[in-house]
């Protein structure tokens, strides 16, 4: 069996990259997306971009932090201090994901910004294209045209492409108050649902490793679940059951070859 580790956010704040470096160093984690907007993303590009064995894509991020675009040019994408609207009031503003509050023009713009500025901090193109948080149909719209424009496989459409079972991290949710995050073993419950992943011959598991810091909880509702996600993509017992079953850890660079 096949499994490709994800761990989202890198680059969100400094522990989150420190807490996934440390995921891949001691870990199994061999996928993570650059948020290319934030305070610590260039020191998160220094620090991962020669790094080998694993795939680097981009975390499209439409929802924290100022946007790489002007905002003059992107107005409806940010709020009166120019800070990108945070995924919760967007919430609030829709009714359904069909109440898509993203401008297409602004929406490309900002994306493909985004994209430029990975080229920029790592060198080259990421190995995927990936969406944070809020996905609607215009945002996902815009990621495949980039995909097209740049050939880059977008992680949702390449899972599906090549069949990927999706261990779901149920135990999770939105919203996910604090207390709930302390309560939850998350090696315990990934250890529960790995067994059933080795019936399906390759496999996919998103988590948001990472350390955590004052600055995350400006960002991110998700907080101290990532030392609890972090813990489990470094536990002892999670890599023997990784080995002792002979499960193949795989990056989106395997994955795109996969099938041919």
């Amino acid at each position: 069996m096949k499994l490709l580790f994800q761990a989202d956010d890198f680059g969100l704040c400094e522990s989150t990259a420190c807490g996934i470096l440390k995921g891949i160093r001691e870990g199994v984690i061999r996928n993570t997306g650059l948020f290319v907007n934030m305070p610590a993303s260039a020191h998160a590009a220094s620090l991962i971009r020669d790094v080998e064995g694993i795939a680097l894509g981009i975390d499209f991020n439409l929802v924290a932090g100022r946007p790489v675009s002007d905002p003059v040019h992107v107005p409806s994408l940010v709020d009166e201090q120019g800070n990108l609207i945070t995924s919760q009031a967007r919430t609030k503003q829709m009714k359904s994901m069909e109440d898509d509050p993203y401008p297409y023009e602004e929406t490309y713009l900002e994306l493909e910004n985004q994209l430029q500025r990975f080229i920029e901090l790592i060198g080259r193109k990421p190995d995927y294209l990936h969406g944070h948080s809020l996905i609607t149909p215009t945002i996902i719209r815009v990621i495949r045209e980039l995909s097209q424009k740049y050939d880059i496989p977008v992680s949702f459409d390449i899972w599906k492409e090549k069949g990927l079972y999706s261990i779901d991290s149920t135990w999770t949710p939105k919203p996910f108050p604090l207390s709930a995050q302390l309560e939850t073993d998350v090696e315990k419950e990934l250890l529960g649902v790995l067994p059933k992943a080795l019936e399906h011959e390759c496999c996919v598991f998103v988590c948001h490793a990472g350390f955590v810091e004052e600055e995350l909880f400006r960002y991110s509702s998700y907080t101290m679940i990532r030392v609890k996600d972090l813990a489990a993509a470094t536990s002892a017992q999670v890599k023997a059951f990784i080995e002792d079953n002979h499960i193949e850890l795989i990056t989106y660079k395997d994955l795109k070859e996969l099938g041919k």
